[in-house]
């Protein structure tokens, strides 16, 4: 009986290691540069301008007033990338890098 339990322990331990992962989210880069992970969860936009520098654009949510984008440029001149960070109520909920534009709820959703 014990031989069962651990057989098929291993059997489904297995199992979930070959399920695929979920597909990627269109509005997401495909990969990150890593500046994003400057930002943890809960800061204020205060604390993001701090590490990130001054933003490069600001979008509130027409359907959220309490939700808004602030875009933060890095890279070169010649080829800028943004960091998008969003915040509910003043509070950072996700940042995400490697964006080629800055944040928009008109474009496409984030």
């Amino acid at each position: 009986m014990l031989r069962l339990v651990l057989l098929s322990s291993a059997v489904l331990s297995v199992a979930g290691c070959l399920q695929g992962a979920p597909a990627g989210d269109a509005s997401q880069p495909a990969r990150s540069d890593g500046i994003a992970r400057k930002l943890a969860v809960g800061v204020s936009p205060a604390e993001a301008t701090v590490a990130l520098g001054a933003d490069a654009g600001f979008e509130r949510n027409p359907d959220n007033w309490d939700e808004s984008c602030v875009s933060y440029s890095y890279g070169t001149p010649e080829a800028p990338k943004y960091v998008h960070a969003v915040f509910v109520n003043d509070a950072l909920v996700r940042a995400t890098d490697a964006h080629v534009g800055i944040c928009s709820y008109e474009a496409t959703p984030l």
